[in-house]
């Protein structure tokens, strides 16, 4: 494991020459309305009330494979994994299905989370995960450990990504000691930012 140091002038200027990335997260959203609430308008976004504790709630499914019997196969399943209460503000969000016979994913977001984290896109309703980064990777050729900009260390192997948080209404700000380490995996949500914004990328 090679301890290294993100946030020295070497890594500034890798930053400063790296591609722009945006997370590819799309969700649908509403935001939760007293009105709606009693006209049962969210009955289809699995929002109900709950009769025992005298409040709204929202059931949060999770989908499953489990093991089809004679078919030799696996089937996916809807189960129940939490269920909370809800509030006027909030805003439901449906995560996209991975395939189309699933169950919808809702699930409650507090305003103040919802409007730090989305942005509207041109579609209504529909809203964009904000995050954008410059990303570079990893090119140690070893498995890596940094200080993570939260405390304590954070760990990458040979092929993970180093990650740069972006704003926009700051271009020239490279985050000296924000950086962050991405995994394989974690770098696959994103994509280059004038792919995943398209026009939007240019205003």
């Amino acid at each position: 494991m090679k301890k290294i140091n993100l946030n020295t002038g070497e890594y500034n200027d890798k930053f400063a020459m790296a591609d722009i990335y945006a997370k590819k997260g799309i969700i649908k959203a509403i935001q939760i309305t007293e009105d709606g609430l009693k006209a049962g308008e969210y009955a289809d976004k699995d929002i109900r009330f709950d009769n025992e504790k005298a409040q709204y709630v929202i059931d949060t499914y999770v989908m499953r494979e489990v093991s089809a019997e004679g078919e030799g196969g696996f089937i996916r399943k809807a189960e129940l994994e939490d269920t909370r209460p809800v509030e006027v503000g909030e805003w439901i969000a449906t995560n996209p299905k991975a395939y189309d016979t699933d169950r919808d994913n809702n699930y409650a977001i507090p305003d103040a989370t919802f409007q730090k984290r989305y942005e509207l896109t041109d579609k209504p309703g529909v809203y964009r995960a904000k995050g954008m980064a410059r990303i570079i990777q990893n090119d140690t050729g070893d498995a890596v450990e940094i200080e993570a900009p939260w405390g304590g260390t954070q760990n990458g192997d040979e092929k993970c990504y180093f990650c740069a948080p972006y704003n926009k209404d700051d271009p020239d700000d490279l985050a000296v000691g924000d950086r962050y380490i991405l995994s394989e995996n974690d770098f696959v949500a994103y994509g280059l930012a004038s792919e995943v914004l398209g026009e939007e990328w240019n205003k």
